[in-house]
C-alpha cells in the first residue's frame, strides 16, 4: 500500500516512527505534512495555531494541501497522528475513495474541541479505553482501543543498566510533574530531568541542576533511560485508564519504570517483573529506593521489560490493526 502520513515533522515524534516503520512492513510511505506551523520557535507555532482556529475559511484553505498531496500521490489510504485536520479536510479524501484513520496520541483533557468526531474519519484510534467505549456505545462512533507503540529501531538498550545513580525523568514539566519530583527531592532522591526548559514560575519548584534544560530524542534518549537506575513514568491526571508513549520507549531502551498505575497497565506489562506500578508516593518510593539499594534489580526488570516492548508493544505490532481498517 501506497500510505500517506500526516502529523508533526521531526526527530523521534509520533508520525516520524509510523513513517519509519511502514517501510519495513513492505509499505511506500508519503509525507503530506501538518497542520502545524513548519517553521519558527515554539511562540510562533502558537500564534499561528490560534490564528487559524480563530478563522474555518482560513484553517481550510491553509490545509488543502494536505488532501491535494494525498491525491497527487494516489495514496491507497492515510494515517493521521494530527487531530485538527477539519471535517473539510477528511471528506475530500472520502469523497475521492481514500480511507482516513486517526490515530490520537494524547490523553482525554486534549481532544479539545472533539472536531475528529465531527469528520468522516474511517476509524478512530485513542489509547483510553473508557473514551473508546463510550464513543462506540452511545454515539456509534468508529472508534477503536489501540495503545502507543515503541520503535525499536530506536528504542533500544544502550549502555550499561544503572551506571547513572539516578532517577530520571523526560518528558514535559506540567505542575502536577514538578510537584511529584519536588517530594522526591525533598526525601533526598537524586533525579535528572530532561525536556523542553520550563515555565519560569514552574522552574521555581525545583533547584538549579535538577533539569538539564533541554529535550532528548532517538538513541540519547534511549542511552538516558537506559543507564538510569529508573525511570519515573508519573502520568498526566487526565490519562484516565491510559498510558503515555513514554513508557513504551522506556521499556523498549531496557530501563526499570516505575509507571503510575492505570488499569490497562497490568496487560501491558507484568507488573514487578517489567514495570513497577505505584499508587501512591509512598509506593513510588518504595520501588525509588529498591532501584537505588539494590544495583542489579534495575538490569533485572529492564531486561525483562525491553524483551516484551520489543515482542508485542512494536508499531509493527500495531499498525496492522490500523490499515486493517482503513484496507
Amino acid at each position: 500500500m501506497r500510505i500517506g502520513i500526516i502529523g508533526p515533522p521531526g526527530s523521534d515524534t509520533f508520525a516520524d516512527n509510523i513513517a519509519a516503520t511502514l517501510p519495513r512492513m513492505g509499505h511506500e510511505v508519503v509525507l503530506l505534512g501538518s497542520t502545524y506551523a513548519r517553521r519558527g520557535g515554539f511562540l510562533w507555532k502558537e500564534v499561528a495555531a490560534t490564528a487559524l482556529r480563530a478563522s474555518r475559511r482560513v484553517e481550510a484553505q491553509a490545509q488543502r494541501h494536505l488532501a491535494r498531496r494525498a491525491l497527487e500521490h494516489d495514496c491507497d489510504a492515510v494515517i493521521s497522528t494530527d487531530s485538527n485536520l477539519t471535517p473539510r479536510t477528511v471528506g475530500e479524501l472520502r469523497r475521492n475513495k481514500v480511507p482516513v484513520g486517526l490515530w490520537f496520541p494524547d490523553c482525554v483533557a486534549n481532544i479539545g474541541r472533539q472536531r475528529m468526531l465531527a469528520a468522516p474519519y474511517t476509524a478512530l484510534f485513542f489509547k483510553d479505553p473508557l473514551l473508546v467505549r463510550r464513543l462506540v456505545d452511545v454515539l456509534g462512533a468508529p472508534a477503536y482501543y489501540l495503545p502507543e507503540a515503541c520503535n525499536p529501531q530506536i528504542h533500544r538498550p544502550i549502555g550499561e543498566p544503572g551506571s547513572a545513580r539516578r532517577i530520571v525523568v523526560v518528558g514535559n514539566t506540567y505542575p502536577s510533574r514538578m510537584m511529584l519530583l519536588r517530594r522526591l527531592l525533598e526525601a533526598d532522591v537524586p533525579l535528572a530531568v530532561y525536556g523542553a526548559p520550563p515555565a519560569r514560575d514552574v522552574a521555581r519548584v525545583l533547584p538549579p541542576g535538577i533539569h538539564q534544560g533541554y529535550p532528548v530524542f532517538g538513541e540519547a534518549k534511549s542511552q538516558i533511560f537506559r543507564t538510569a537506575a529508573g525511570v519515573l513514568n508519573n502520568l498526566h491526571p487526565a490519562e484516565m485508564r491510559s498510558v503515555n508513549c513514554r513508557l513504551f520507549e522506556a521499556t523498549a531502551a531496557g530501563a526499570a519504570v516505575l509507571c503510575e498505575q492505570r488499569e490497562v497497565l497490568s496487560d501491558l506489562y507484568e507488573p514487578d517483573r517489567e514495570v513497577l506500578p505505584f499508587t501512591t508516593f509512598a509506593e513510588l518510593l518504595e520501588g525509588v529506593r529498591e532501584l537505588l539499594d539494590v544495583p542489579h534489580r534495575t538490569a533485572e526488570v529492564g531486561d525483562a521489560a525491553s524483551k516484551r516492548a520489543h515482542s508485542e508493544h512494536t508499531y509493527e505490532n500495531r499498525l496492522p490493526i490500523i490499515l486493517d481498517r482503513l484496507s
